[in-house]
């Protein structure tokens, strides 16, 4: 084989490697939003997870979803608070990862599943009035489409 083969072999090889690379990539980033699991649902089922999770883990220092928090400068996940100000995914991250600026919360990757987070907070959720959750959801919503609208997943 010449010198010229290989070099043609190789330039087919490499634009066939190209092409599946961005068949790929664009088959995995055009699923991103239809199995999104934002925002998170309220199950029944979720809410009775979530709240043993939520009181193993969480209240300590949270409290209960409508009572006072337990530490001082910890924020309330009720309706007083600014929990429902923030998207589900952002609140997931900052439980599994520690919210910025967070000098006080521990991060739970690794002790609490994507499944477990989903449901503490189904469960946080379920303690707000319907209106608050509706808009909550919305921006969720608007999150998620911008991800998606942005490539990203």
């Amino acid at each position: 084989m010449t010198v010229m083969n290989r070099e043609i072999r190789f330039r087919r090889y490499l634009w066939v490697s190209v092409i599946l690379a961005v068949v790929a990539l664009v088959a995995c980033g055009g699923s991103a939003g239809s199995d999104s699991q934002f925002p998170v649902d309220v199950t029944d089922q979720r809410v009775a997870v979530g709240e043993q999770v939520y009181s193993s883990n969480c209240a300590t220092c949270h409290g209960e979803i409508q009572g006072p928090v337990a530490l001082p400068g910890v924020p309330s996940h009720g309706e007083d608070g600014h929990t429902w100000h923030h998207a589900d995914r952002h609140l997931f991250g900052w439980i599994l990862d520690g919210p910025p600026l967070a000098q006080m919360m521990p991060p739970f990757r690794g002790k609490l599943s994507d499944d477990e987070v989903i449901a503490v907070l189904a469960y946080i959720k379920s303690g707000w009035a319907d209106d608050i959750r509706d808009r909550q959801n919305q921006m969720s919503q608007l999150v998620e489409q911008q991800i998606i609208e942005d490539g990203g997943g």
